[in-house]
């Protein structure tokens, strides 16, 4: 096995094309080393992506951009990331109880990672997109479909994700991020992530539920039949259990870390929690 260490997008996108699926492009490599280690029996190269200058987060034409290489520390940290209404970002990685986890593992690896963590399911309820690089160019790809299966994404042999992209919430947004974990050193059992924006009248206006870690499909998906619950109404507790309890209709994973049943309860839980957040944010009426 190859390890290749390269300064230029140009010479990793060449490394990359030369290898194809023989190659594996890293940066804080927290997942593989700890769950996913026999992937690197499998390749013939490793390509380390981190002095490729896409560590930065910044505000560009209406969008967060954040690049794939920034740490989830660095987005615990910045003030894009941890105040108004892009806070959740913050929020989501401060459930993360692993410092060292947090100072290695990126945004990139999160996100192609495909399985049991907690910022592609705020990124699905965030309406992300995801920027694809490679030698022929790049491809921008929905959040909604970048995981095709668990541990399986949309990438190609040759390409590597150079950045993530969050559109401009509405006015009167907020989010709210809740989770269940066995340990702080486990993966999620259940995540999920509300965002809701009100309309003056108090209303929701728009809302995203997302529901990670416990799907069946083994991905984060959208909780469409809590979301029509509560769109377009005035939100009290009545309506929060409705909904929650709505969400945890969700077919969940049996195995041995919980049941289906159990998941399906944490769920439930678990949105609640996060809607009750994301209400407390919007009627504050967080802005940039």
């Amino acid at each position: 096995m190859e390890y290749y260490n390269p300064t230029e997008l140009t010479e990793a996108y060449a490394l990359l094309g030369r290898y194809g699926a023989s190659a594996i492009p890293i940066a804080g490599s927290t997942f593989f080393m700890g769950h996913r280690e026999e992937l690197f029996d499998e390749v013939e190269a490793v390509v380390n992506i981190k002095r490729l200058g896409l560590s930065y987060i910044r505000l560009d034409g209406g969008k967060l951009k954040i690049g794939a290489t920034t740490t989830l520390n660095e987005i615990h940290e910045s003030d894009l990331t941890s105040k108004g209404v892009f806070r959740i970002f913050a929020e989501t990685v401060s459930e993360l109880n692993i410092q060292e986890v947090r100072n290695m593992a990126t945004i990139g690896g999160e996100v192609c990672i495909a399985g049991e963590v907690d910022m592609p399911t705020t990124l699905l309820a965030y309406g992300a997109n995801i920027v694809i690089g490679s030698s022929k160019g790049t491809r921008v790809v929905p959040m909604e479909k970048f995981h095709v299966g668990y541990l399986k994404n949309a990438l190609q042999p040759g390409e590597m994700v150079i950045e993530v992209q969050v559109p401009q919430p509405k006015h009167n947004c907020g989010g709210g991020f809740g989770k269940f974990e066995r340990t702080a050193a486990d993966l999620p059992i259940v995540n999920a992530c509300v965002r809701i924006a009100l309309a003056k009248s108090g209303s929701v206006d728009d809302v995203a539920i997302a529901v990670g870690a416990a799907t069946a499909a083994g991905v984060p998906v959208r909780a469409t039949a809590a979301e029509q619950v509560v769109a377009g109404k005035k939100i009290d507790a009545a309506l929060v259990g409705e909904a929650a309890k709505a969400a945890g209709t969700i077919a969940c994973v049996n195995d041995f870390r919980a049941s289906a049943k159990l998941r399906g309860l944490w769920v439930t839980c678990a949105v609640e929690d996060a809607m009750k957040k994301a209400l407390a944010h919007a009627r504050a009426g967080d802005q940039p």
